[in-house]
């Protein structure tokens, strides 16, 4: 081989290399995993970087007492997820997609809209017409964070003081441990 077949060759595979981890990463960034399937659940937070916004979030699980909003003794119902580190005037335009997966890759409903005291994992005819899978979070042009698509079955607060948004489930659809993976996606608002 003459030496400007190696170096063309070098280039190509030291560029494929490149795309390869590149698209790797801008997906591992975008989903996170919060369950340790061998000791049970962690209610731990998951670290994202928003490439829309050049800048972070980090997300968390909001759980309810244990036994209320149709959970069983001793467990508790996902009631919100928490968001720290969004900068809205760095996001502005932007629509967030936020969705719970269980460890099969299903995606969750997270609250009920049927008003019924039972949690979608107990109710196997949880369907999307009486819950929803998909938190919605949009930024204006302005920079004004709100709920896209609200409903009465959710809210969004915001801590000043600990700059957090966080979204609440008036009538959650499932334990906080069936959820192992959270998603976030952006688009244009």
């Amino acid at each position: 081989m003459k030496r400007g077949n190696k170096s063309y060759a070098l280039r190509a595979v030291v560029g494929s290399a490149v795309i390869v981890f590149a698209t790797l990463g801008s997906s591992l960034a975008a989903n996170i995993g919060i369950a340790n399937s061998n000791n049970g659940s962690e209610f731990g937070q998951g670290v994202f970087t928003i490439k829309a916004c050049d800048t972070w979030i980090q997300l968390n699980l909001v759980a309810g007492a244990t036994g209320q909003y149709g959970a069983p003794a001793g467990l508790s119902a996902l009631t919100g997820v928490s968001i720290q580190g969004l900068m809205p005037s760095q996001c502005r335009s932007t629509k967030f997609k936020f969705q719970a997966l269980d460890s099969s890759g299903k995606v969750l409903p997270l609250y009920r809209t049927d008003k019924t005291d039972a949690l979608c994992s107990s109710k196997p005819f949880c369907t999307t017409k009486n819950s929803e899978t998909d938190l919605i979070l949009a930024i204006s042009a302005t920079g004004v964070v709100s709920l896209y698509n609200p409903d009465s079955y959710q809210q969004l607060s915001y801590n000043s003081t600990s700059g957090n948004y966080t979204f609440s489930f008036i009538q959650p659809g499932q334990l906080a441990q069936t959820i192992s993976t959270l998603t976030v996606q952006s688009s244009e608002a």
